[in-house]
């Protein structure tokens, strides 16, 4: 009896042992697992925490959730991101039975390649928060929802339409606007507001002429998107968004190229060789009274202490309306793996997200702005300054793909350049880029190569009317 009592305590002990041990062996994985999606949060109606740096992809599926949980994904800049997630904790605390799962990315590349892998795996979040160009890419590998019946678009700004379609539909819902250009003017060295550019013209002149001289207007016509936006003032564009057609010869760019010329060597009021950061600093030191620059530079000058104005970019002496910058931002992008159930929650949430509150809200505390009209009228119209930066964002063009604008880049800034120094004119100018961007795009001559094949075919033409003349 004895024997067999040893013996039964020996077993049980054993079974202790491994029991132990397996509780052990689980405890490891589950602390594993938690690590791995450490990155990955969930947002309730109690809270929300920002993602740092998420980079590897869940081994958890995004869309084998609770019914009323959806995910999203984005890679906003830090002070977007703390507002986007403000932005969700008051959508929970109105609708306290959904659950949104958030997760951020470093850089929007990566996003768009981890999300591309996810929905053609049939996973993959429910909304994705991105850039414009990014839309086409997805929209050809046909793993995002069609959105054109779903919202009405008019309520949204022009420019930011243009980038949402692809192939005759909508992938994409505007949420926020930026990039583009205003015209700044010191407000202590502008006693009248130019109503166009030929008081543009006559204000420069006289401060320069002035005894304690200042430049009036610069325009850094060297970077290409500033000198597009004046095609657009006489009611033409350069290029078309649903087929991707470029063209740079026309009359409303001949006659750009005539304005740029003009203030540059007939009324002389531009200086050559001045770059970017040389005119920035003479309009943010005082030294400048107008200068056309990014809604970007807001911020800097008011930290500046400058007293200054925003206008929509004045209408040109034959111009025929204001012209038109170029605009990008950001929109929500929806999966075509959404479930019927989690589809009526984006819907919900991105009609919230586009609401006049949250889009003021947007627009007071990060450094976007709204992707509807109607607040320069409405919420926003009572500070000058965001209420004009509005009126320009109206009128803005869509911003072209950047594998299509890098080419129109080159091509404009080598020829503009040759421009303002007497080396061709205008009416051979926009004939020579078309020629140009024409073997750009069809791989004749190389991006790389371009510089230097095309700078010495540019001679100097004296004999045409509208020959430039450089003293």
């Amino acid at each position: 009896m004895k024997k067999i009592k040893n013996k039964n305590i020996n077993i049980i002990f054993l079974l202790a042992l491994i029991l132990i041990l397996v509780i052990a062996l689980f405890t490891g994985t589950s602390c594993s697992k938690i690590q791995n999606n450490s990155e990955n949060k969930t947002v309730n109606n109690s809270g929300s925490q920002i993602i740092e740096n998420s980079t590897e992809t869940s081994t958890n599926s995004s869309l084998l959730q609770s019914e009323n949980s959806i995910s999203i994904w984005d890679s906003c800049q830090p002070k977007e991101r703390v507002f986007l997630t403000e932005s969700i904790n008051n959508f929970l605390k109105q609708n306290p039975a959904y659950t949104i799962n958030t997760r951020h990315f470093r850089n929007e590349e990566e996003l768009v390649d981890v999300f591309s892998a996810s929905s053609l795996a049939g996973d993959g979040p429910e909304i994705i928060l991105v850039g414009f160009d990014s839309m086409k890419k997805l929209a050809q590998n046909n793993i995002i929802k069609d959105l054109s019946n779903e919202i009405n678009y008019n309520m949204f700004l022009p420019g930011l339409v243009e980038l949402s379609n692809f192939d005759n539909k909508k992938y994409i819902i505007p949420f926020s606007s930026s990039d583009f250009l205003v015209f700044y003017y010191n407000k202590n060295l502008i006693k009248k507001i130019p109503g166009n550019f030929d008081d543009v013209i006559s204000i420069s002149k006289e401060l320069l002429s002035a005894k304690d001289q200042k430049y009036g207007f610069l325009l850094n016509a060297s970077e290409p998107e500033w000198d597009v936006p004046f095609i657009g003032g006489y009611l033409d564009w350069f290029y078309e968004y649903d087929s991707g057609a470029i063209n740079l010869n026309s009359t409303a760019m001949e006659k750009t190229l005539n304005f740029i010329n003009n203030i540059y060597n007939v009324d002389k009021i531009v200086p050559h060789n001045m770059g970017y950061e040389d005119m920035d600093n003479l309009f943010k030191s005082g030294k400048a009274a107008m200068f056309i620059n990014g809604v970007w530079s807001l911020d800097e000058y008011k930290e500046a202490g400058l007293n200054f104005g925003v206008l929509k970019i004045p209408r040109n002496t034959d111009g025929i309306t204001n012209p038109t910058p170029m605009i990008s931002g950001l929109g929500f992008i929806v999966n075509n793996n959404s479930s019927i159930k989690s589809f009526e929650i984006v819907k919900k949430f991105i009609n919230y997200m586009i609401s006049p509150d949250i889009q003021t809200g947007w627009t007071l505390n990060t450094s976007s702005f709204p992707a509807i009209t109607g607040l320069e009228t409405d919420k926003l119209s009572n500070d000058d300054i965001l209420y004009n930066i509005l009126l320009q964002a109206k009128v803005c063009r869509g911003k072209p793909p950047e594998d299509d604008l890098r080419l129109i880049r080159d091509v404009l800034k080598l020829n503009i350049d040759n421009l303002i120094s007497g080396n061709i004119t205008a009416a051979n100018a926009k004939e020579k880029m078309q020629e140009d961007i024409i073997k750009l795009k069809s791989g004749k001559i190389k991006v790389e190569d371009y510089s230097s094949t095309t700078s010495t075919v540019n001679q100097k033409n004296t004999g045409s009317e509208s020959a430039t003349t450089k003293k």
